[in-house]
C-alpha cells in the first residue's frame, strides 16, 4: 500500500488534517489550508473585490491547466454557467434539451431557466453517464441541445458518441462537468475538447472558490458573447474590470445576468488550483482503498472504473435496494459517519412531471440504492479505515 499523501504535503502535520477519533466524519470536507487564508488576504487588501484581475488570473491559469487552446469565462456557479451556456446556444422557449435524469436538478433548473424543457433520457450502468442511445431515441423537432454529465468526476464513456450525434443533427453539447474538474477523457483533460464545458468550484468540489464555476469552449467567439452574459448584458467592461479598473462609457446589448466570479473567491480558486494534482492525486488512492475493500462484499455494486482518469469528487456505492440503502445510512450514521444520496431522478419531482422521457429504468434502480459515502482531500489513514470498518461491520452483520 502506498504511502497517504496527506502526510507528503509540506508545512503541514498529519493532526492539522486528521479528524479526530470518535468525531463525526463528514462526507465532504473542503480543504481550506494556510493557502486560501493568505489568497483571502492578500485578495481583501487589495481592495478591488469585484470582477477584477485575479479573475482573469483565475481564468488564465483554468485554461492552462485543463489545455487544448480552450477560453475560460468564470461565473459565480455552475447553474449560472450551464444557463448561461444554453443562452448562448440559443436555447429558449419551445425548445427541448435532452438530459439525463440521474443528475443534480440544478442541471434541469439551468436548462428550464431559459424557458426550453428538458427530456429525460436514462444512464449506462457502468460509469452512470448518459446512455447515447436512450438519447437518439428522444431526438425530434424541437431539440436543440444535448446535456451530459460526468457522475463522481469519471468521465462519460459515451462522450464521443454524444458528440457525434449532436453533430449528426447539428445540435449543441453542453457538459456538466460540475464533478469532473481534473478529470481525463481520451482526447485530453474534460473541457479541453468539445463545445461547451461547465465546471463547479462549490463549496464541496475537488477545488472551490466557495461559491463559482466556469465555462469552457473552444470559440473564440463565443468569449465575449459570454462576456456579456455574464455581466448584465454589457458590452465594454470586462477588459476594464480584467485591469481592476471601470469603463464608464459601455453599450448594453443583450438581456444578462449577474453571473460574475469576484476577487476573492478568484483568489481563493487560484490557491486551490495550485494543489491540483495533490487533491487528485490522494483522492484517487482513497478510492481505489475503498474499492479494494468492497469489491469482494455481494451486495455492493462499485462504479467501473481504476480511477487513473478521473479527478474523483465523490465516492459512491449501490445497495441492492432502497430499504438496504437507508439501513446502511442509518447505521453509519450511528456511527458518526455521515452519508449522502446523489442523486434522485429529475423525473421524480414535482415540477418536472409532466417532462417528456424515455424508458428510465437504470436511473430508477440507481437512485433508490446508491449511497455515497466520505471522500476528502488528505484523508487520514485512521479516517479511511473508520469508514470501510463501518461498512464492512453492518453487511458482515447481515
Amino acid at each position: 500500500m502506498t504511502a497517504n499523501p496527506a502526510t507528503s504535503l509540506q508545512g503541514r502535520a498529519p493532526e492539522d488534517i486528521a479528524i479526530a477519533p470518535d468525531a463525526v466524519i463528514p462526507a465532504f470536507r473542503p480543504y481550506l489550508g494556510p493557502e486560501v487564508h493568505a489568497a483571502t488576504n492578500e485578495a481583501l487588501q487589495a481592495g478591488f473585490l469585484g470582477l477584477g484581475s485575479r479573475t482573469r488570473r483565475f481564468e488564465e491559469e483554468l485554461e492552462s491547466f485543463v489545455g487544448g487552446g480552450v477560453h475560460a469565462v468564470a461565473t459565480s456557479s455552475c447553474t449560472e454557467a450551464l444557463e448561461i451556456s444554453a443562452t448562448l446556444a440559443g436555447i429558449g422557449p419551445g425548445d427541448e434539451v435532452i438530459c439525463p435524469s440521474f443528475t443534480y436538478v440544478a442541471g434541469h433548473q439551468a436548462m428550464t431557466g431559459t424557458g426550453a424543457e428538458v427530456v429525460f433520457a436514462d444512464i449506462e450502468p457502468d460509469t452512470l453517464g448518459l446512455d447515447v442511445e436512450r438519447a437518439r431515441e428522444l431526438i425530434g423537432p424541437k431539440t436543440r441541445a444535448i446535456m451530459l454529465m460526468h457522475y463522481g468526476g469519471v468521465p462519460c464513456r459515451d462522450t464521443d458518441a454524444v458528440h457525434a450525434l449532436a453533430k449528426e443533427h447539428r445540435l449543441r453539447v453542453i457538459e456538466d462537468a460540475a464533478h469532473a474538474f481534473g478529470s481525463t477523457a481520451p482526447k485530453g483533460r474534460v473541457g479541453s475538447y468539445g463545445d461547451l464545458t461547465c465546471f463547479s468550484f462549490g463549496p464541496i468540489k475537488l477545488i472551490t472558490t466557495l461559491e463559482g464555476g466556469a465555462i469552457m469552449t473552444p470559440r473564440e467567439e463565443d468569449v465575449q458573447v459570454l462576456h456579456e452574459l455574464r455581466l448584465i448584458g454589457v458590452t465594454s467592461d470586462t477588459e476594464a474590470r480584467y485591469r481592476d479598473s471601470r469603463n464608464w462609457h459601455y453599450d448594453v446589448v443583450r438581456q444578462g445576468f449577474r453571473s460574475h466570479l469576484g476577487s476573492i473567491p478568484a483568489a481563493i480558486g487560484s490557491s486551490q488550483l495550485a494543489l491540483i494534482e495533490e487533491f487528485i492525486a490522494n483522492r484517487q488512492e482513497y478510492c481505489r482503498r475503498y474499492d479494494e475493500a468492497f469489491r469482494d462484499v455481494p451486495q455492493l455494486t462499485l462504479i467501473d472504473t481504476d480511477w487513473s482518469t478521473a479527478g474523483p469528487f465523490m465516492y459512491t456505492v449501490r445497495c441492492p435496494n432502497g430499504e438496504q440503502r437507508d439501513e446502511l445510512m442509518t447505521y453509519l450514521k450511528e456511527k458518526n459517519i455521515v452519508t449522502g444520496i446523489h442523486f434522485h431522478g429529475g423525473h421524480t419531482f414535482t415540477y418536472y412531471k409532466s417532462a417528456r422521457r424515455g424508458e428510465l429504468p437504470i436511473t430508477e434502480r440507481v437512485s433508490d440504492s446508491i449511497v455515497t459515502l466520505p471522500l476528502h482531500s488528505y484523508m487520514s489513514d485512521e479516517t479511511l479505515q473508520r469508514v470501510i470498518e463501518g461498512v464492512l461491520s453492518y453487511f458482515q452483520n447481515r
